[in-house]
């Protein structure tokens, strides 16, 4: 089969890349043939050759930008995206054509972001709506577990989606009155060899995140300054500036004593490394004991788990995931004290740190966990097996009489969020009747 995944232009990348990498491996690990480009919002692309474009950026950070061999081929930067990467100016009616004739000579079409994002080069742009009609199977990936709030204009084009891929519990829920076909498949790892096995060859912590108020990186931060054992931290965003600037710190990142928290934790041993890449982040995580993910959302948590990437690649490397109990909240894959510690989301930064301690000494718990996660749980995860997940949605037909797969009908909140996502874009509202028409008149 052919494959042609896309992406609409976004700000923040994050796992999307990894998942875009490694799901290209899986598929071309399967004899499939895989192609990519990324839809800009633009009349007419700017001629910039892939050559001088990595010739700069290596000039510049050369380490920072890597190539998966067996993925997509471009060399990307976990915080800047893919070098190089073919685009497509929507906006320009030739260049729109050209892409549906390109869309149609395949079997299906991967689309990471399914509708473009409501940032502002987007706005009152209607081209988008005119991309999906090309005679090939269109597959919607939810990335997010807020569907309802980001994408809920998906529903404009949802008669032309064979299938909904949703990446986690909470995207999978937040998609329920989503009316296309819609399957829980996971994000893909490269699964290979086992690494440190002896506890006293690990030492301390690695938290990895992109520093947004819902990560709750602060939370780990207040608690350094009582963790035993070193603590690595990685990431930048928003959150992280704030956290750390001099003139415009937030007032809720000083302690008690007027103190900003994150130099009390460096002053306690905290290691700050910022935006790491992915190889470096899997080497560390051979050498820790710990990967902690603080993060939590009283939104995420009501559609469920949405898991942090970097837990699962500590589960392949052997460290013992961190997690709150918010942020793993009805998980159908991983059980509190049988695949990762959890921390309450009310914890206080010195009940926060008492879990860690507990966790970075007990040894028979560490290696319990472990062995959970490396016998019962990252088969899920790996590449192939997650490919042949995406091939099976694409040969079955258009409906949801397979286990695992489940279609809604838009209901009147979604239809309002829907409205006020297309008046951004200068487009016209639907109402119930408008949406069920397509319900009714899909084949199922």
């Amino acid at each position: 089969m052919k494959f042609l995944m896309t992406i609409f232009s976004i700000q923040d990348y994050g796992g999307i890349i990894n998942h875009a990498e490694y799901l290209t491996k899986g598929l071309k690990n399967l004899g499939h043939e895989v192609d990519f480009c990324m839809l800009v919002p633009k009349s007419a692309i700017q001629k910039s050759t892939k050559d001088s474009q990595t010739e700069h950026i290596y000039k510049r950070d050369w380490n920072k930008y890597r190539k998966l061999d067996g993925g997509t081929g471009y060399y990307f930067n976990q915080a800047r995206g893919w070098v190089g990467l073919p685009k497509i100016p929507y906006v320009n009616d030739i260049e729109r054509k050209k892409f549906k004739e390109k869309c149609s000579q395949y079997d299906a079409v991967l689309w990471h972001i399914p509708v473009p994002t409501l940032n502002k080069d987007n706005a009152n742009i209607k081209s988008w709506l005119d991309l999906y009609d090309h005679g090939s199977k269109n597959i919607a990936i939810i990335h997010d577990g807020n569907m309802p709030q980001l994408y809920p204009h998906l529903i404009a084009v949802s008669k032309h989606f064979h299938g909904a891929v949703c990446v986690h519990p909470s995207a999978y829920n937040s998609a329920k009155n989503l009316n296309i076909p819609r399957k829980l498949i996971v994000n893909p790892f490269e699964i290979r060899g086992t690494y440190g096995e002896k506890f006293e060859d690990r030492e301390g912590c690695l938290a990895v995140q992109i520093f947004k108020g819902w990560k709750r990186v602060d939370s780990l931060i207040r608690a350094i300054p009582d963790i035993h054992e070193s603590v690595h931290v990685g990431g930048a965003g928003i959150e992280y500036r704030y956290m750390t600037s001099v003139t415009k710190c937030k007032p809720k990142y000083f302690n008690e004593h007027g103190m900003r928290i994150w130099d009390v934790a460096e002053a306690h041993g905290m290691e700050y490394h910022g935006v790491l890449g992915n190889d470096q982040v899997l080497e560390m995580l051979e050498s820790v004991k710990l990967q902690i993910d603080p993060s939590w959302s009283k939104k995420y948590a009501s559609f469920g788990a949405h898991f942090n990437r970097t837990s699962i690649e500590a589960m392949i490397k052997g460290a013992v995931p961190v997690a709150t109990d918010l942020g793993m909240i009805n998980n159908p894959f991983f059980k509190a004290g049988e695949h990762y510690v959890e921390i309450p989301h009310t914890a206080t930064p010195k009940e926060f740190a008492d879990i860690v301690n507990e966790a970075l000494y007990d040894e028979k718990q560490w290696h319990k966990i472990r062995e959970n996660n490396l016998v019962q749980v990252i088969k899920h995860f790996d590449l192939n097996k997650v490919a042949e997940s995406y091939v099976e949605m694409v040969r079955k037909p258009r409906n949801t009489n397979y286990p695992g797969y489940e279609m809604g009908m838009p209901d009147i909140s979604l239809i309002t969020s829907c409205n006020k996502n297309l008046a951004f874009f200068d487009l016209p509202k639907i109402d119930d009747i408008h949406v069920q028409a397509y319900q009714h008149s899909l084949a199922i």
